[in-house]
């Protein structure tokens, strides 16, 4: 477990910069995988989005790193009322069952995948304890 804390802690020190750079190495890893596999990118922007509901609701930090890193053309309120109504567990659920699906072909695909949700969680310098379960619901 004290590994599992000394990870959150080192995430959640990361600027801004550094967080927008260590998800763009992830995604460089993820997308061509998810891409290949399943033949778009729905599943990538289930984990980002996961990533930013986990602890049901959207800050500033989160929005900014979620549109610099999926590219994807969401305006805050479209992206706080996906959040809002994850709320009910699907969507984390979802995110779940990619990385679980994505562990049994690679396994480097998959810690690319919980490093990536834990860094987005972390946008806003903390991981609360819902962030906090959400991705140790993802390491199992």
């Amino acid at each position: 477990m004290f590994e599992f804390e000394k990870m959150c802690r080192d995430y959640e020190t990361l600027t801004y910069d550094e967080r927008r750079s260590v998800l763009e190495e992830f995604a460089a890893v993820i997308l061509p995988a998810i891409t290949d596999v399943t033949g778009g990118t729905e599943s990538f922007r289930v984990l980002a989005l996961a990533s930013c509901a986990a602890d049901g609701k959207l800050n500033e930090a989160e929005y900014a790193l979620f549109k610099d890193v999926t590219g994807l053309d969401l305006s805050y309120d479209v992206l706080e009322s996906d959040v809002l109504d994850a709320k009910d567990q699907d969507l984390l659920d979802a995110a779940d069952e990619v990385v679980d699906g994505f562990a049994d072909l690679d396994v480097d695909i998959c810690d690319a995948m919980i490093g990536f949700c834990l860094c987005l969680c972390s946008a806003d310098g903390r991981l609360s304890l819902k962030e906090r379960s959400f991705i140790k619901k993802l390491m199992k």
